[in-house]
């Protein structure tokens, strides 16, 4: 039996600007180079969310974004929906195999998204990243 490897997080809030709340995972920041990287962030859903296909509410989902700054662009490498018990109910790894540079950022960010208020965080309104996180 081969026991799955449980992923480290430190969590840091974000409370965006149009109200909504969720965490990003620091531990991903401190890996960054460059002008792309991958970061997971974690939703609550009040009330739990249903979803075709999935036995269960879906109480919080994690996903591991990529993401790259210069073509300000993302893709979804991986998912993963917990109950409300906090037990993992579906998963699904998009990046088996990683996809080819050319498709891996396939959607853009767009103003007052989720990942825009993420880089709001870590970079502030004009694009300087902001070193508060260690």
């Amino acid at each position: 039996m081969i026991a799955q490897q449980e992923e480290q997080h430190v969590w840091k809030v974000v409370n965006a600007d149009d109200g909504s709340k969720f965490w990003y995972d620091a531990t991903s920041i401190d890996t960054t180079k460059g002008d792309r990287f991958n970061i997971w962030i974690l939703e609550t859903n009040q009330p739990p969310k249903k979803y075709e296909g999935i036995e269960g509410d879906v109480f919080r989902s994690k996903t591991l974004y990529t993401i790259n700054l210069t073509t300000v662009k993302y893709g979804i490498l991986k998912i993963r929906y917990y109950n409300v018990s906090n037990q993992e109910i579906f998963s699904f790894d998009y990046d088996k195999p990683m996809p080819p540079e050319s498709i891996r950022y396939p959607y853009p960010i767009t103003d007052n998204s989720l990942l825009f208020f993420l880089l709001k965080e870590l970079y502030g309104p004009k694009g300087e990243q902001i070193q508060k996180i260690k």
